[in-house]
């Protein structure tokens, strides 16, 4: 394909040039020898324009020689350089006719005929060399319009490229503000939930014990150390809780079932709501990574948070199963309240209405390429559905 296209752009270029040239200069074409050969023809055949035939012969000659030196000459070597003797050959004829001029008869009309042949040969010739060169100029235009369009899709390709390599950068940085941003929250959420609980019980303790230490009386002063114990026990209940809260299970060692059992269990132990996790038997979750079953978790652990603390509901319940179509369904329903669901066009929007637990679980869904669908309305409880397709996408 590269020696054909340089082979065709070499012979269009030549010949492109070499008809400039001769259109621009005073060098003959087919054409113009032709129509002077006519003319000499003519003087020949007819005897009362006998005076003069040397000269016009020689300007005959004349001009096939100033043919032969004319750049299109460069076209026939390169593509026809067995077709240079019949130039040759009319020339030997031409020069014939000095000879046979006078004497007229068979030998003059053979040596007309010889060169009314050559140069209907000639003719052919210049047809087919042209044809052929408009052939390989339009097979170079192709080539050449074809090149322009890689050219054009390549530089789109790689523009596109370009768009999604900043599109990916700009959410990059996104992504690390909101995750500074979360980690920030967070750590508020905890500073207060421990100074408003730990802090204030082991308060409480400190002063339970200067008042114990300053007791006489035996009946009250072991009522006061059994209340210490009972104020120590309690803190080790919540920061039990807090830890468990902070410190993701380990799922090389248990599966996500497992852990939103335990995960269930201990909300209903700690907040009194009746608490039941359903999962389907024999369901397989081997498809799904630590990475995603963490998120998982991190949902259902942030919907238990908000039926504790908004709901006011009595019970509630985890169900895994598999869906229709394969997929792996993770819903949490209450009775309590409910509410009506914002709107969640955007993550931004559920910020700005001050929903970061919900803004969190969007976000985790998409993360893991899933569906996140809340359900909800006043005094109907709540519904929250993950849906987790089966092929995760590489």
């Amino acid at each position: 394909m590269k020696r054909l296209f340089v082979g065709t752009l070499c012979v269009t270029i030549a010949y492109c040039l070499c008809l400039s040239s001769c259109a621009d200069s005073e060098y003959p074409s087919i054409a113009s020898i032709s129509a002077s050969w006519l003319k000499l023809k003519s003087d020949m055949l007819n005897t009362e324009q006998a005076d003069g035939l040397e000269s016009r012969i020689e300007d005959f000659r004349l001009t096939l020689k100033k043919f032969l030196s004319s750049p299109i000459i460069y076209l026939y070597r390169i593509r026809r350089p067995e077709n240079l003797q019949i130039l040759a050959d009319i020339d030997t004829a031409a020069d014939r006719l000095n000879a046979l001029k006078d004497g007229g008869g068979l030998p003059l009309l053979l040596a007309i005929t010889e060169i009314d042949s050559d140069l209907e040969q000639l003719w052919l010739i210049e047809k087919s060399l042209s044809d052929a060169s408009q052939l390989q100029y339009f097979q170079l235009l192709f080539f050449l319009c074809v090149f322009i369009i890689s050219i054009v899709l390549a530089l789109r390709g790689l523009f596109g490229r370009l768009k999604n390599a900043e599109k990916r950068e700009e959410q990059s940085l996104a992504f690390s503000r909101e995750t500074i941003k979360a980690q920030e929250l967070e750590r508020s959420r905890i500073a207060r939930e421990l100074h408003d609980t730990v802090a204030q019980d082991i308060l409480q303790i400190s002063l339970q014990t200067e008042i114990m230490n300053k007791e006489t009386d035996t009946t009250k002063r072991n009522r006061l150390c059994d209340e210490v114990v009972g104020g120590q026990r309690e803190i080790m209940k919540r920061i039990r809780n807090i830890c468990e809260n902070l410190i993701p299970p380990d799922f090389q060692r248990r599966r996500l079932g497992d852990a939103l059992q335990i995960l269930c269990y201990n909300f209903q132990q700690r907040s009194n709501i009746e608490c039941q996790a359903i999962i389907q038997k024999d369901l397989q979750l081997d498809f799904l990574d630590s990475e995603i079953q963490l998120q998982c978790f991190r949902i259902v652990q942030e919907c238990l948070n908000n039926i504790e603390k908004h709901s006011g509901a009595a019970e509630c319940s985890v169900l895994v199963h598999r869906g229709a179509e394969g997929e792996i369904i993770i819903s949490v329903s209450d009775e309590g309240k409910g509410f009506a669901p914002p709107d969640k066009d955007s993550s931004q929007n559920l910020k700005e209405q001050g929903y970061f637990g919900l803004w969190g679980m969007y976000e985790r869904a998409a993360a893991i390429n899933g569906e996140l669908t809340l359900e909800s309305e006043p005094n109907e409880g709540t519904t929250v559905i993950l849906r987790i397709p089966q092929e995760m996408p590489l």
